[in-house]
């Protein structure tokens, strides 16, 4: 019987393409058995560029922060928008959040006073439900905590959960938990649409602060520019889809870093953005009274774990909780925000003064260099070179390239 696509080992769906042999040897190369059970149809890892922020200080504690990204600059802003509120005392925080995730069973075409009237009658089974169904959950502290009826509209309503996942994300805890109490509402079965978690995290909201001396900004001009520029986003969606894109640049890296969910995170994070009912961005500036700072205050509902999911399987996760200290999961949420306004600092500073172009352009010429064969001592001389050309380009990569390696040998 010939076995299907998904029940192939590796070396197998490789085979069944028919690949140029080095693209099939590289794919080869970069295989990771512990990986091969994390995703269906797996072929090979793909490797994205890990770096840090040094000497975050949150709580008065510093932290060495990992980040995984793509995108150029990205990690650079977030270490200089760490820097700048390291002059101002670091981030704060303040209470301890809750790891707590929602979950939903959908109804529709229902009498919803006749459904609530079951939900009371039974609300000891449907928690008794949920214990059986995770009592691993249980014994580590978390479970079911509340229970709410809600009426969506018209003859739709959402039986809504909150679980207490204690140190995991808890997608999978939730969903199981929602499977055993549906059995509960057999006699609705023919109205339930869905049992599912909910991602939005209204009860997950955490929040740091922190502020900058404005002298190290260039100014109380250049501190009120960064103002007025995040108040425009406040009023204008346009502006605030791309503030907060920027802010997700430095967050995401770090809940990637973390072996956590980044789609999770950003779905929720948009949502929230939305909640007056006008999509904004997500921090808040302000100069202090006394004109000496700036001050920003970020809050996002923040669903993370340390343990559970695709973490346990990725090395590279685990090894970056120890790179970050092995936080606690309210340490951990409150550094992954804190990199989050980092990142939008560095963002709005550079948009208020040179411009975000001018920075993109020097990690472009850096780029540039490697792609044109740079060696490690050559990248950083040929991108100096590079952002002072008329045109940053292949063209002028390979011939700047071609002088520097023409004036070393003729000084050796």
């Amino acid at each position: 019987m010939t076995k299907k696509f998904y029940e192939l080992t590796p070396e197998e769906r490789l085979d069944l393409l028919n690949l140029p042999e080095e693209l099939m040897a590289r794919f080869v190369k970069d295989q990771e058995v512990a990986h091969q059970d994390l995703v269906e149809n797996y072929l090979t890892d793909f490797a994205l560029p890990e770096g840090m922020v040094r000497h975050l200080v949150l709580d008065n504690q510093p932290y060495q922060v990992p980040m995984v990204t793509e995108e150029p600059s990205v990690i650079a802003a977030a270490n200089n928008g760490a820097r700048l509120f390291k002059m101002g005392g670091g981030f704060k925080s303040a209470g301890t959040s809750q790891a707590i995730l929602g979950g939903q069973i959908l109804f529709e075409h229902i009498g919803f006073e006749q459904l609530q009237s079951f939900v009371t009658a039974n609300e000891y089974e449907i928690f008794q439900a949920a214990e059986e169904a995770k009592p691993s959950l249980y014994r580590r502290g978390g479970g079911l905590r509340s229970i709410n009826l809600r009426h969506v509209s018209g003859h739709r309503a959402s039986l809504d959960i909150l679980v207490d996942t204690s140190q995991s994300m808890g997608a999978n805890a939730v969903n199981t938990i929602l499977e055993s109490i549906r059995l509960i509402f057999e006699p609705f079965d023919d109205q339930i649409l869905g049992a599912i978690l909910t991602n939005a995290g209204h009860q997950s909201v955490v929040s740091v602060t922190g502020r900058v001396p404005v002298t190290a900004l260039g100014g109380f001009d250049a501190a009120q520019r960064i103002v007025d520029l995040a108040d425009f986003a406040k009023v204008d969606p346009d502006r605030a889809v791309t503030e907060n894109k920027g802010i997700f640049n430095g967050l995401s890296a770090v809940v990637l870093a973390l072996g956590n969910d980044w789609r999770a995170v950003e779905a929720a994070g948009h949502a929230y953005a939305s909640r007056t009912g006008q999509y904004q961005a997500l921090t808040n500036w302000r100069v202090s009274d006394d004109h000496e700072f700036l001050e920003g205050e970020f809050s996002l509902p923040l669903n993370l774990g340390r343990v559970g999911g695709a973490i346990a399987g990725l090395t590279k996760a685990q090894d970056n909780l120890a790179l970050l200290g092995n936080p606690t999961l309210d340490e951990m949420k409150k550094i992954v925000l804190s990199v989050g306004l980092s990142s939008n600092l560095a963002a709005l500073k550079a948009i208020a003064g040179e411009g975000i172009q001018a920075g993109h352009m020097r990690m472009q010429a850096r780029l540039l260099a490697i792609s044109v064969g740079a060696k490690t001592d050559e990248i950083v001389p040929l991108s100096k070179k590079l952002t002072k050309a008329p045109a940053i380009n292949e063209e002028n990569a390979k011939k700047l390239l071609g002088e520097l390696r023409h004036h070393e040998s003729e000084v050796k």
